[in-house]
C-alpha cells in the first residue's frame, strides 16, 4: 500500500508503507527473504506476514527511531491495528472465506 499516485506503466507500486506477504509452508525461507529486504526500504513503516495454515499475522512496525522490533507482534485474533495507515481490520475480515476461519471453534 502506498499513498503515492502510481504512473501508467509503472511496474512497482512507488514508496510502499505497507507491505503484506502470506506464508505458506513451501515458500517460508523466501518469504522472510523478502521481509528482510523490504525492511530496508525507507518508506515501509509496516510489515505483515500472514500465515496460511492457521490464523496468525505477525506484524512488524518500524519505531519512531526507524529501528524494526527484534520480533514481530503476533495477531491471531480481534482487531488488527494497521498503524502505518491509522486504520483497523477485524483478522476474521482477514481469513474470511477460507477454510481456516470456516473450521474455527466458536
Amino acid at each position: 500500500m502506498t499513498c503515492a499516485p502510481n504512473k501508467a506503466g509503472d511496474l512497482f507500486t512507488p514508496d510502499p508503507v505497507l507491505l503484506v506477504e502470506v506464508l505458506s509452508p513451501s515458500n517460508a525461507a523466501e518469504t522472510y527473504e523478502s521481509v528482510r529486504a523490504y525492511a530496508t526500504l525507507p518508506s515501509v513503516k509496516e510489515i505483515l506476514v500472514v500465515q496460511s495454515t492457521r490464523i496468525e499475522i505477525e506484524v512488524l512496525l518500524r519505531g519512531a527511531d526507524g529501528n524494526w522490533p527484534a520480533n514481530p507482534t503476533n495477531v491471531n485474533g480481534g482487531q488488527l491495528r494497521l498503524e502505518s495507515i491509522g486504520t483497523g481490520i477485524a483478522v476474521a475480515d482477514i481469513y474470511a472465506n477460507t477454510h481456516l476461519i470456516e473450521n474455527r471453534p466458536a
